[in-house]
Parts: structure tokens; sequence; C-alpha cells
């Protein structure tokens, strides 16, 4: 039905869709060394990789700060980050992105084949070439060709390779104690409950306090 071809062809051309997927995550821990060995782990886990590293102590507190570049296969990215975020530590920031790159990833591969027709061609041509003049001519096409063949294809490979592999920036801090973070909103009418309630108790208490003190002025 024309209903079914219909999903038929939504599902290709989402299975087809090339999007890159970045995130950013911020943590704190107050166990850097537990937290640092955690990530080692749920990365290998994911049969992902670093890509670069940088680790900076402060001499102030001799806290450590860790930059991390991570690369984990799509298939493995959501849970991933749900790994880092719920057993590493303290997430004080977090973003993700995804890129759409299907027409350039499409452009690309069809200056590829347009350029590889030519190729097999110039080649054809070689082959049947009769005399050096020609036979010079086709191979200096032939070889800027296949320069340009070269230089798509790698464009090509970094497309795949980025869709393939999501890219994770991960900051880890160590720290004595955690940043706060945004609380719910019935976390927050309880806290307010609970300050106004603290504060009415020690309003109390000061008032009684200085009754204490000014009881002869008070009885006068």
């Amino acid at each position: 039905t024309s209903g079914e071809a219909e999903s038929d062809a939504s599902t290709r051309t989402a299975d087809s869709a090339k999007i890159i997927y970045t995130a950013n995550l911020t943590l704190e821990t107050r166990d850097y060394d537990t937290a640092r060995a955690a990530l080692d782990a749920a990365l290998s886990d994911a049969d992902g990789y670093m890509e670069s590293s940088n680790e900076y102590t402060d001499s102030t507190d001799n806290t450590r700060t860790l930059s991390l570049t991570l690369r984990v296969p799509k298939g493995y990215y959501s849970a991933f980050l749900g790994v880092a975020e719920n057993v590493l530590g303290n997430v004080t920031s977090k973003s993700e992105s995804a890129d759409d790159v299907t027409t350039q990833y499409m452009d690309v591969e069809t200056r590829l084949a347009n350029l590889e027709a030519q190729r097999t061609r110039l080649q054809e041509l070689q082959a049947q070439a009769d005399n050096l003049s020609d036979l010079l001519q086709i191979e200096t096409s032939l070889t800027d060709v296949q320069s340009q063949i070269e230089s798509w294809q790698s464009q090509l490979d970094w497309y795949s390779n980025q869709v393939q592999q999501c890219t994770v920036y991960v900051n880890l801090s160590e720290v004595q104690n955690y940043t706060p973070t945004d609380e719910s909103f019935l976390g927050s009418v309880g806290a307010a409950f609970a300050q106004g309630w603290s504060n009415f108790v020690n309003g109390l208490q000061q008032l009684a306090v200085w009754l204490a003190g000014a009881w002869p002025v008070v009885l006068v």
C-alpha cells in the first residue's frame, strides 16, 4: 500500500541519515582516583577510545583537573553518557549537539562516483592510445583525477568516522565539596518551607532572649 511505501521510505531515510553527535560534560568528584578508574572502565565497556588527555594539578590545594576528548561508537553513546552522569560524580553542566551532515556526505559521494567513472574512462583511453603525445596527456589527466579522488575520499572518511564515533568532551575536577545543583520545583518548595520555619524559630529565640534581658522595662 502507499502507506507502507511511505513508511519504508521514511525508514530508509532515517537509516541513511548522517548525524554527528557531540557531548560536553563537566563533572566534580570527591574521589578522583575512583572516578578516573570508573571512567576508564566505562570507556572500555563502550568499545571507545581516548583521543586526547590533559591533567593539571593545582599547586595551591593539590586538587587535580582532567580534560579528555573521548570517542564512543554511536550505538553506545547514550549508555556511556548515562554512566558518566550517574557514576563519576556531580554533574555541573552538560550539553549535547547533533549535526546532520547527510547532504554534505551525499554530495561527496556523488563527486567521488563521477571522478571514479572519469578515471575508468581515462584508463580505457590510455590502453587505446596510439602515440606518445596522447599517452602523456592522458597520464596527466589521470594524475589530476586520482589526486581529486584521494582528496574527496579523505573527506568522506572523515565524515564517516565522525558519524560512527561520537565525540565526548569530559572535564573532571577534584573538589572537597560539591557545587549545589538546580533542584526540582517540589524540592525548592520544601527547602523554602524548611528555611522559613528555621527563620521563624530563630526569630522566637531572639525575641525570648530580648525579653529576658529587658524584663524590668517590660514589667514597668
